[in-house]
């Protein structure tokens, strides 16, 4: 199970009441409430308490009006099947312990477990303002507090072990983040972070070779990678956004061990010239595709693509579905049945990569792994 605390977005108000509907309501396309339930309300525990539960905290988070982030959103992820040996009591003990650790124990919340195509995982709306004190309580290193629980409760409840960055053991380079696996489960396309680790040893042999930074620049650019400065460390970027910290890569590329080869780091200057006057070449674009190859792929991907294109600046609720190879599938599912085929193979491909989410996909059948074109 892997524990992810889901930060305020900047510039996105606190809305807890939304959140809690949200939990309740399960409304992302495919998915379903599995179980609710809320915590030291008066209103009540049950879903049909909810709406007098959510007024009742917002009375008590409108005492600190100067707060802006009020809420402590944590979804706990669980592996396929695992939905079958838990109870609801189980599940709730579960969530029971999380809050004791990040100190919450006695603050109002809102928690519901949802069940989709890809994952089985739990909502837990923490109100961060204590209902009788009023003092917001915040974690202090979070992250591994979440990775000790998770641990405790995989052994407590005989569940699969989901190794975290505090477990003391030496973390395969080849395994996906969590964030990348929610980009992948979510949209059934290859995350950047997957694109690079594909291409690891390549990378880190150019990098081996480089002298500065204009050339540890060129070798990653040449694999659609640009290397940037985040918080007090790197990370390296892809066109569209995406980002994994550039540690995770190899321990050789934090930020400490490229500025005790290189100098204090430099940003990329020219994005297409180097000094010396040449053209830096991409060998290894990054861009969507989808994560299974089957013989229907071409044509629906064709289909997807020509659709994503003509999509207005400002969509609908029903085109902005499109922008998402995943959502695109379901949707075509209702009046084409190789989407409906597409699904089925997606479904049992990421039952085989979700439990390790390795990159050495040498175990696949042929029929699973990328195809060239894509």
């Amino acid at each position: 199970m892997i524990a992810t605390k889901i930060g305020k977005k900047s510039g996105v108000p606190d809305n807890y009441t939304r959140l809690g509907e949200y939990i309740a309501a399960a409304e992302e396309k495919g998915e379903k409430l599995d179980q609710f339930w809320i915590r030291n309300c008066d209103a009540g525990t049950n879903i049909e308490d909810l709406d007098l539960a959510l007024l009742e905290i917002e009375a008590v988070r409108r005492q600190k009006p100067d707060i802006a982030d009020k809420t402590y959103h944590l979804v706990v992820s669980f592996r396929s099947g695992e939905q079958d040996k838990l109870t609801k009591e189980d599940l709730m003990a579960i969530e029971a312990e999380y809050a004791k650790a990040l100190g919450y124990e006695d603050h109002q919340r809102v928690a519901g477990t949802h069940i989709n195509t890809d994952n089985f995982h739990m909502h837990i709306a923490f109100n961060k303002v204590h209902p009788e004190t009023l003092k917001v309580v915040t974690p202090h290193r979070d992250f591994k507090i979440l990775a000790k629980v998770s641990r405790e409760m995989e052994k407590k409840y005989g569940l699969a072990i989901d190794p975290g960055m505090t477990d003391g053991k030496e973390r395969d380079p080849n395994m996906l983040s969590p964030a990348a696996r929610d980009y992948e489960a979510h949209t059934w396309q290859e995350s950047f972070q997957r694109h690079v680790l594909k291409h690891r040893e390549e990378i880190l042999e150019g990098l081996g070779k480089a002298t500065n930074w204009e050339e540890a620049h060129e070798v990653l650019a040449g694999y659609d990678i640009s290397l940037k400065l985040r918080g007090n460390g790197m990370v390296l970027m892809s066109p569209d956004g995406q980002a994994m910290k550039a540690s995770q890569l190899d321990r050789s590329c934090s930020k400490k061990k490229l500025e005790e080869r290189f100098g204090v780091f430099e940003a990329r200057q020219d994005k297409q010239r180097t000094k010396d006057g040449r053209w830096a070449i991409t060998k290894y674009h990054y861009k969507p595709r989808p994560l299974v190859r089957h013989p229907n792929t071409p044509a629906l991907w064709r289909r997807y693509l020509g659709k994503r294109e003509i999509l207005p600046r400002q969509p609908s609720l029903s085109t902005r579905a499109l922008r998402n190879w995943k959502m695109f599938l379901l949707l075509e599912a209702h009046q084409d049945p190789l989407a409906m085929v597409l699904i089925l193979a997606h479904r049992e491909v990421l039952s085989i990569l979700t439990p390790k989410t390795f990159i050495d996909r040498a175990n696949l059948p042929n029929s699973m792994k990328f195809p060239k074109g894509l």
